[in-house]
Formats: C-alpha cells, sequence, structure tokens
C-alpha cells in the first residue's frame, strides 16, 4: 500500500506498507524518491520550486542491517557529518524488530506505540494503545467505523485472502525455484503469480503492489502473456 501525501508548504510524503519481502527494497526506495522529487518541476522552471521529499517505509521483513525498529537517512558527508541539504529524508520502520525495541525502551514510547498498533497482535493491545494515545485512538475509532460497513469489510477481508493466497504461491516458487535453479525458478514463479494475479481480476497497481515489483516491470510481464 502507499499513501503520497502533500503537506501546506509544498513538502511530500510518501508511506509505503511492504509485507512481502522485496530483495531490492533500498533502491527500489530511492527510485521512487527520486521520482517524487524530480516530479515537482519541469523543463524551464526553477530548482528552488523543488521542496523536501520524504519517505516512509514500513516493512513486516528485515530490511537494514542496523538491528534497531527505526532508520532514518539523510544525505550527509562521509567525514563531518555534515547534511548537504534537507530536500532527502527516507525512514525504515521493521516490525520484526519490534519485540527488540519492547525491551530496550517504554512502551510509552510514540513510536513503538504506532507499531504496536499497526502490527494489531491483539484486539487487547489495539485497544489498550487507543486508551493511552489520543491519536492511536482516532485512528482506532475510525477502524470501528469501517469495520461496521458491511462492503468495506468484505473488501478488506477479500484483501486478506488475497495477500494469504500470494504468500502461499510464492513459497511454492520459491520451493520449485530451488529444484529447477534459483534465477530461472524465480522468474517462472513470479511469471505465474502476476498472471494468476491478472486472471483474478485484479489491477496493474494492486498487482504491482502485492508482488514489489516495477509497475513497468508487471506491465512487461502483463504484454508477455497478451502476446504469449
Amino acid at each position: 500500500m502507499d499513501v503520497r501525501i502533500q503537506l501546506q508548504d509544498g513538502r511530500q510524503i510518501n508511506v509505503e506498507i511492504q509485507i512481502l519481502p522485496t530483495d531490492p527494497m533500498p533502491e527500489r526506495t530511492m527510485f521512487y524518491w527520486a521520482k517524487m522529487y524530480a516530479g515537482q518541476i519541469k523543463a524551464g522552471d526553477s530548482y528552488q520550486k523543488l521542496k523536501k521529499c520524504v519517505t516512509i517505509n514500513i516493512v513486516d521483513f528485515p530490511c537494514i542491517p542496523l538491528q534497531q525498529l527505526h532508520s532514518c537517512f539523510h544525505l550527509t558527508d562521509d567525514a563531518t557529518g555534515h547534511r548537504l541539504t534537507d530536500v532527502l529524508e527516507v525512514h525504515f520502520l521493521e516490525l520484526p524488530r519490534l519485540r527488540e525495541a519492547i525491551l530496550a525502551g517504554p512502551e510509552t514510547d510514540p513510536l513503538t506505540q504506532w507499531m504496536l498498533f499497526i502490527d494489531g497482535e491483539s484486539q487487547e493491545v489495539i485497544k489498550m494503545l487507543a486508551h493511552d494515545n489520543k491519536d492511536i485512538r482516532q485512528a482506532y475509532n475510525l477502524l470501528e467505523v469501517i469495520s461496521k460497513d458491511k462492503l468495506k469489510r468484505m473488501a478488506y477481508e477479500a484483501r486478506e485472502a488475497e495477500l494469504m493466497d500470494q504468500r502461499s504461491r510464492i513459497l511454492s516458487a520459491e520451493m520449485k525455484g530451488r529444484e529447477e535453479g534459483r534465477v530461472e525458478g524465480e522468474e517462472i514463479g513470479i511469471r505465474k503469480i502476476v498472471q494468476a494475479m491478472f486472471a483474478r481480476g485484479m489491477s496493474l497497481d494492486d498487482v504491482a503492489a502485492i508482488t514489489g515489483l516495477d509497475r513497468e516491470q508487471v506491465a512487461g510481464l502483463q504484454g508477455q502473456m497478451q502476446f504469449g
């Protein structure tokens, strides 16, 4: 899932949630950050129109080898730490590090509370967080409204079922890849997954979001299926 936000002062924020492991996640992040940053101006515009762009990645798999829940990156000098510019800011929030963060610090930390809320381990934990944090309470109340909407609930449940199916297919593809050769197996597995997702009537954007592939890669696979 991706959420694109533009603040009143022109700054842009992209929030991405990735459930399935994506190996080149840092490179993928910088690619989309660069598109967001460069997309602010057109030929002939002044560089002064460029505003800060922030990318926030919430992932359900280990991504950055720093053994911490939250990692934040800027563009700085290697020797002195001097920041060249403040226009670039990239965050990684890794759900698998959540338990370590709880052991290392108090659960009253707002960032840890939000990650616990997103993780949603149990209804009791979510209710407790909503009681202690007014911002989380607002989000929880919104979820309560959505859960009472039959159509939205059905859409959510269908989405969850689809994600479970994709995990199963990817696991099968990985196992087959080990038997037939890692590279060839991954390509075959991803192609079959994408084919099955399009057969279910999913959109190109949904396929890209679930598989972690670039939109252009998915479009290429779709073209191969049409002319293959």
